[in-house]
């Protein structure tokens, strides 16, 4: 029986628009989620999906030594795709020219993941290839053919092999990003190592395997494969490489997770408020079905099916307008960036339906339980009930709500938090600040004739439901900044780090006396270069005289002090300078004194992840053995260092009385272009014994993941604001009929319409002023933070904003409020009372 009284009521509801308000917020929670997740979920596996390009595969490992052949087989079984590569230095011999150079030996399959470019001849167009050379061929970079005099079609000695040179080795997709012969580089099939008889038993060589697969399929292998891996091999993804682009990729998903945070903030809020709405104008219909018979339980029904029905329609219209949504923006964005973006997963559907479905119960709850409670006295005393608009119930439960959402969505507590805290304060701010329009309202109220005194007090008399539209009216602002924030100054800041014009290329193993007539080379050919800087490796030996294990030879017998701190492994590259370096902070002590005054104490500045690796605190003694040399050095700071801005960076700097105690040799890096090859080629020639490291890939990869999250942030904004938008609408729509009552009321009273118009304009105006304001200061704060805690970086104020938000505020709010009302404004006093009635 109340099932067919259920739907009647239901029918009736959706034609008279009661539901569109709850069908809106929860369609608009989950296509925003949906567009949002979606979207992003595609930029990040084509970040991905270019960063495994990067290493030509998705995962590979790393030996010094020859692999089981098992590894191959047993990945196979697990169906993924695998390539064999081995790198190792030998001489090429042609036109009476040796040169050394560096050998990378693949299997038909490699590579994996991205494309070989090469050119048919030195002048010829470059184009990109799936495999490499074949059998009896190889293919060699531009600079071996300046260098040996050679073109393609020539036959060139490699080892003990001759081979034909066939193609121009433009660019791998892994090239090496450290070789002692730099960019003289060689592309050779595997099949054809034996023939260069180039590896023999302890040369020095490099085995890589390469695996291609889905995420479940590489789990499920490493988990098979890791209780085998031995200490000298490596497993690794792009994301475990400790280098400027893994870290730029970590960067760039954290951007892309803010984004995704935003859309379901702004939807959660949207469903909290509209739910509330929506059940508060069911008070009087339920009052009179209380009133006719109706007991607890029937209404109850009736309003959990209606619940369930609006639910279930909305998250489908939902997913249908956002998937149509993030498929144009993502043609969009592929259009832009010259891409295709893959398809997203499950994920966005699953997560959008459940944020819709626990949005609807969550949100819901309390208000229906309110409304379940309403007395049927309230037909006859209209103010009985209006006690449960607000409950801190309600309040805390939606907030515990949009809480737990959140860090489902993001899996990072620490973001959750600032976005969470900075959220609180926007609210307790707000609640603030109404409650002083609310003593304003009722000074200047009482003056006739000023629309902005009728503005007051209209503020006034809705103070608890205006609270509530500055929140969302503010957290909608406070989204738009952030991601205008992110777009123009973190992403930019981020972007200079990684400039048009950075170094592409590491010149090293630089005598002294090379150093004047290398600058010399680089100004004669207009070649940019940076300062060339001493270097010498050292290894941590002992700190304040305790000495760190020491790594010896388990095949001799030896062990490890087992009583000695455990130290860094590896001999890192130091220098000694007279100024903090470019990118450097200091985070604790200070630059070098005596060393600069020319005292007899050495001096260290030590990057600040090293500190707790090896216990160290100011004013520690740090023994460094260089070759058989002793230095001993005063730890006078610690240096927070950015090692994604792909510059020169040293995780100890000595003071520079250090100069002439050790033997060093000089590097720098220059930005080089195609053109600069040929000359380049000849100084190698000129000076044999240095070399170049091509990091022009590395440039070129970050620099693209940059491009990629600037045009995703600037569609998530997009949505964001069209979501602002729609949040903004509902709230007005919500308050259509009250604004109605006050309408006929001041008409009657003689008001005139364009005092009336004014004043709603006006009321608009300070919402969005004030919510503008609150946002954009709290934004800024919680950016600040976000920079130092989620970015690593110093971070600062943005002062405009405090100027942006408000102003933004205003017109916003004014501009989309006053359309909203502006149709009932013009019409007449009777057709008013007429839609009331």
């Amino acid at each position: 029986m109340w099932v067919k009284l259920a739907f009647k009521l239901f029918s009736r509801e959706l034609r008279r628009g009661e539901l569109t308000i709850i069908f809106a917020a929860i369609a608009l929670a989950v296509l925003t989620v949906f567009s949002l997740s979606a979207i992003t979920e595609r930029i990040s596996l084509n970040l991905a999906q270019k960063s495994s390009d990067f290493i030509a595969s998705d995962r590979r490992l790393s030996s010094n030594h020859a692999f089981e052949p098992q590894l191959l087989t047993q990945a196979n079984k697990f169906g993924l795709a695998t390539a064999e590569m081995l790198y190792f230095d030998s001489m090429l011999f042609a036109n009476d020219e040796l040169v050394l150079s560096s050998v990378k030996a693949i299997t038909g399959s490699y590579p994996l993941r991205g494309k070989i470019t090469i050119k048919d001849h030195l002048t010829s167009p470059a184009y990109d290839v799936d495999t490499g050379p074949k059998a009896g061929s190889i293919w060699l970079s531009e600079g071996l053919f300046y260098t040996l005099n050679v073109n393609v079609g020539d036959k060139i000695e490699l080892g003990a092999g001759l081979f034909n040179v066939t193609k121009v080795l433009v660019k791998e997709p892994d090239a090496p990003f450290f070789s002692l012969s730099g960019n003289k580089r060689v592309l050779l099939n595997y099949a054809d190592i034996p023939t260069t008889q180039a590896v023999q038993p302890g040369s020095r060589v490099f085995h890589r395997l390469l695996f291609a697969g889905n995420e479940q399929q590489l789990s499920e292998y490493y988990a098979w494969l890791k209780p085998q891996l031995k200490s000298n091999q490596t497993w690794q993804g792009i994301k475990d490489r400790q280098s400027p682009l893994g870290n730029n990729i970590v960067r760039a998903e954290r951007f892309l997770l803010l984004a995704g945070l935003f859309g379901i903030m702004l939807a959660a809020v949207a469903m909290a408020v509209s739910a509330k709405r929506y059940c508060e104008r069911q008070y009087d219909p339920v009052a009179m079905m209380k009133t006719l018979g109706g007991s607890r339980k029937v209404i109850r029904n009736i309003f959990l099916l209606h619940l369930s029905l609006v639910t279930v329609f909305s998250i489908v219209a939902g997913l249908m307008v956002g998937f149509v949504l993030q498929t144009i923006g993502a043609d969009y964005l592929a259009s832009f960036m010259g891409t295709e973006l893959p398809q997203a997963g499950f994920r966005p559907w699953l997560l959008s339906a459940f944020i819709g479905l626990v949005c609807a119960l969550m949100f819901s709850l309390k208000p229906l339980l309110d409304l379940f409670d309403i007395p049927p006295l309230r037909v006859l005393r209209r103010n009985l009930g209006d006690t449960l608009a607000i409950s801190r119930i309600h309040i805390a439960l939606s907030m515990m709500t949009i809480f737990v959402l959140m860090w489902i969505f993001s899996g990072e507590i620490m973001t959750t938090l600032i976005l969470f805290a900075s959220t609180l304060l926007i609210i307790a701010i707000l609640f603030a600040i109404s409650r002083l329009l609310f003593a304003a309202g009722r000074r200047l109220g009482l003056r006739p004739g000023s629309s902005w005194s009728l503005a007051l007090a209209t503020l006034q008399k809705r103070a608890n439901a205006n609270a509530i539209q500055l929140i969302s009216f503010a957290l909608a602002i406070k989204l738009m900044l952030f991601l205008v924030i992110l777009k123009n100054d973190i992403i930019t800041d981020w972007q200079m780090q990684v400039p048009a014009d950075a170094p592409n290329m590491f010149i090293i193993n630089i005598a002294e006396e090379q150093v004047t007539p290398i600058k010399q080379f680089f100004r004669d050919n207009n070649i940019a270069h940076e300062d060339f800087y001493p270097v010498f490796s050292g290894r941590v030996d002992a700190v304040n005289g305790e000495k760190f294990a020491r790594r010896v030879s388990k095949q001799e017998g030896e062990e490890k002090d087992k009583n000695a701190k455990k130290g860094v492994s590896r001999e890192p590259n130091l220098t000694w300078l007279a100024s903090l370096p470019e990118g450097n902070v200091i985070t604790e002590g200070q630059w070098f004194t005596y060393g600069v005054t020319g005292g007899n104490d050495i001096e260290v500045s030590v990057f600040d992840g090293w500190q707790d690796v090896l216990g160290l605190e100011l004013g520690d003694t740090i023994t460094l053995l260089v070759n058989e040399q002793v230095i001993n050095a005063k730890v006078t700071s610690f240096r927070k260092v950015d090692w994604g801005t792909l510059k020169p960076n040293f995780v100890m700097i000595l003071s520079p009385n250090m100069a002439g105690k050790v033997p060093v040799t000089y590097f720098s890096a220059a930005k080089l272009h195609d053109s600069d090859t040929k000359a380049i080629s000849q100084l190698l020639q000129r000076y044999p014994t240095i070399s170049m490291i091509d990091i022009k890939s590395q440039i070129e990869q970050a620099q693209a993941i940059i491009a990629q999250v600037s045009l995703a942030i600037g569609f998530v904004l997009s949505i964001v604001l069209v979501s602002g938008a729609l949040v903004l609408v509902s709230q007005v729509q919500a308050s259509l009929a009250e604004r109605m009552e006050e309408m006929v009321i001041l008409r009657t009273l003689g008001a005139k319409g364009r005092l009336i118009k004014l004043a709603t304009l006006y009321e608009f105006m300070l919402l969005g002023g004030i919510a503008g304001l609150v946002a954009a200061i709290v934004s800024d704060i919680a950016l600040l933070v976000i920079q130092q805690q989620l970015f690593d970086v110093a971070g600062r104020l943005h002062p405009y904003i405090w100027l942006l938000g408000p102003l933004s505020g205003a017109l916003f709010v004014s501009s989309i409020g006053y359309f909203m009302v502006a149709h009932t404004m013009r019409q007449n006093t009777q057709g008013l009372l007429r839609k009331l009635g």
